[in-house]
């Protein structure tokens, strides 16, 4: 592994505060084709401000122990479990690592599965694990977002997908088939500094429960909530007094109660998903919603500076690849 950054650089690093840092992001990307870092190099830098988790009981009660290839290792004091640096990441196992980050420039270019790998010079099904092992590593930064002051919520209904499916008989299709007829519901949730979640909750609509998850967990008191006419939001019970504002399609109560945001931001989901990558499986939608919403939340829009912020967000989880791994195994996602 290199050394991205030396003992005074990294001393420098550690001590950098959140505008700094995303500085170095945005200088990331020119920063590792300089010293011909890669993936792994990084994952590397990034164990100093997240610490290593033992993958068999995600205990922190580790120390080191060698290296291997190049690569810390390390010992779980409470299972004995051995481990690498990059156990878990989204560069576990991970070949051809020079090439990982020219395919990250590649997705936030937009480009397709097909054209990443062409232009990469991987295959088309690495083309498609690579992606989704970045996807994966999003996830984590669901905890990440609340909401506060005017919040919009919408209920998005999307169709139901088991696409690349094999099928082992007759009777598993037409069994599939009666489920590809529904619909899968998503809660979609923003407010106005631009926090913003989507959230898969089952089959047909966003149900009570679910809706009081959020308001009891992620929206502050004294919140007001605008939602076009929802029956299962009117009935919510909620752990604190809330002021709740029901908004009647596009219109808007007062000049400033809407939900007109939260209705372009689904939209564009909902075509991104449609059109762009013509539906993806059901089982992997959470993924895509959290690409859009790290995408929107986190991003400049700015494709260098983007290469080395994704680089970043992708190397936080250290549960990314058994994520990716688990849904991959799964024939369907199991919805209720």
């Amino acid at each position: 592994m290199k050394t991205i950054l030396k003992d005074q650089e990294l001393e420098d690093y550690l001590a950098m505060g959140k505008q700094e840092n995303l500085e170095f992001l945005d200088k990331l990307y020119h920063l590792m084709n300089q010293l011909n870092a890669d993936v792994v190099d990084y994952q590397g830098l990034k164990a100093q401000t997240i610490p290593p988790l033992c993958p068999n009981c995600q205990s922190k009660n580790i120390i080191k122990n060698g290296t291997q290839q190049g690569q810390q290792l390390y010992i779980c004091k409470n299972c004995g479990r051995n481990f690498r640096i990059t156990t878990g990441t989204f560069v576990y196992r991970l070949k051809k690592k020079e090439k990982m980050l020219d395919y990250i420039r590649c997705m936030l270019e937009g480009k397709t599965l097909r054209a990443c790998a062409a232009e990469v010079g991987i295959s088309l099904p690495t083309s498609f694990a690579w992606r989704h092992r970045i996807i994966s590593a999003l996830r984590t930064f669901e905890n990440n977002i609340d909401f506060y002051g005017i919040i919009e919520f919408e209920q998005l209904l999307m169709k139901y997908s088991e696409k690349g499916r094999k099928y082992k008989n007759r009777e598993e299709y037409e069994e599939a088939k009666k489920k590809k007829q529904r619909k899968v519901a998503v809660m979609a949730t923003k407010d106005r500094s631009g926090n913003m979640l989507f959230n898969l909750t089952g089959f047909d609509k966003v149900k009570r429960a679910q809706i009081e998850r959020i308001l009891n967990t992620k929206i502050s008191s004294n919140s007001v909530i605008c939602s076009n006419h929802n029956e299962e939001l009117k009935k919510t019970k909620v752990q604190e007094q809330r002021k709740l504002e029901i908004v009647i399609g596009r219109s808007k109560k007062r000049g400033v109660y809407s939900v007109s945001t939260i209705n372009k931001h689904t939209k564009t989901f909902v075509g991104l998903i449609n059109k762009k990558f013509r539906g993806v499986a059901t089982k992997y939608l959470q993924n895509y919603i959290m690409w859009y919403v790290v995408t929107h939340k986190y991003l400049r829009k700015r494709l260098i500076e983007d290469i080395g912020r994704m680089l970043n967000l992708a190397s936080s989880d250290r549960r990314a690849w058994f994520l990716y791994r688990d849904l991959r195994a799964k024939p369907i996602l199991n919805l209720t």
